[in-house]
């Protein structure tokens, strides 16, 4: 037997408790303003934490490099951070995919900086 939406009169997938159409909870309420409904009724709610860290420490890297050390770790944690996105269903694809660019530019940096220190030394000796 089909469920129906009170709100929109809708047909409700089989445990869906929100409507796609509306966007209403089955018993009428409104949803919260913080969830994202998806096309498989679930409800994403949560920001992925590994994503918002390797964001963070990404960023960071840009201006304490290491020789890309700092931006190793932050492409790290935002690789595992999109890895964990879907099958938790959570939120945060855009603060790891742009974690994992800038962190691989820290990287990048760091390589060309200690290649350009070494190719300096050499120069003076």
């Amino acid at each position: 037997m089909s469920k129906f939406c009170v709100n929109c009169g809708a047909e409700l997938k089989d445990g869906g408790d929100i409507c796609l159409k509306c966007g209403k909870l089955v018993n009428g309420e409104s949803a919260p303003a913080s969830t994202t409904i998806t096309s498989d009724n679930a409800v994403a709610t949560k920001t992925n934490s590994l994503a918002v860290a390797g964001f963070i420490v990404s960023l960071c890297s840009l201006i304490i490099n290491f020789g890309g050390i700092v931006g190793a770790v932050g492409t790290i944690l935002s690789s595992i951070g999109l890895a964990k996105l879907k099958k938790n269903n959570e939120k945060g694809f855009g603060l790891a995919l742009t974690g994992i660019i800038v962190g691989a530019f820290s990287i990048i940096y760091g390589i060309w900086s200690i290649i350009n220190l070494v190719n300096t030394v050499n120069y003076y000796l």
